[in-house]
């Protein structure tokens, strides 16, 4: 799970939203200073990714990917899985993707002040570049993975092309039909 789901279990509320994808930016345990809303997101973010690293159909999938170590595999799912998502926005919205996008933007900003400093500079590429709404594009999956390789020369192997993502989008489309509703109660548990 990436940005893109993250956010829509942020339920189109803002401080959940921002507290979501704060989940990628904020280290520890001790969250106090955030308000209460965005500290149930992160906490939420955070319980939504340790359902992702042990799910069953996660498991069995990162182990089917041959063409990039399984150190690796996560992120590209996760990222492809946005892909996915988009694809199929109107089964889990009732928002259009970029109503989503816009009420995500909203939610960061009016959030701006409690967002640790590096998301405070990564939320403004994200309206920018309209990176949500593009994930519906392989060809927008492909950057992302690109920015990531690189972060470090060992995020090298991230850096892959449309044909290859074209492949691995064919084999990993089964493993999140049956886990992205999993996912979604998870949340929903979570928060009630």
């Amino acid at each position: 799970m990436n940005f893109l789901a993250h956010s829509l279990m942020g339920f189109d509320e803002a401080e959940l939203i921002a507290g979501q994808i704060c989940g990628d930016f904020v280290r520890g345990s001790e969250l106090s200073r955030f308000p209460g809303r965005v500290e149930t997101g992160i906490r939420l973010h955070r319980h939504l990714d340790r359902i992702t690293d042990t799910h069953p159909a996660l498991l069995h999938a990162r182990s089917d990917i041959d063409s990039i170590s399984y150190r690796f595999s996560g992120i590209v799912i996760d990222v492809l899985f946005d892909h996915f998502l988009a694809r199929q926005w109107s089964r889990y919205s009732e928002h259009s993707l970029a109503g989503h996008a816009d009420i995500v933007h909203a939610a960061l900003a009016d959030n701006h002040a409690h967002l640790p400093e590096k998301l405070q500079r990564f939320s403004q590429v994200l309206q920018r570049e309209r990176i949500l709404e593009n994930n519906i594009e392989l060809s927008s999956i492909e950057l992302t993975l690109s920015r990531l390789s690189r972060r470090s020369p060992r995020f090298a192997p991230l850096a892959m092309g449309e044909a290859e993502l074209e492949i691995l989008r064919y084999q990993l489309q089964e493993p999140f039909e049956s886990f992205y509703p999993d996912l979604l109660d998870a949340a929903r548990v979570y928060l009630a």
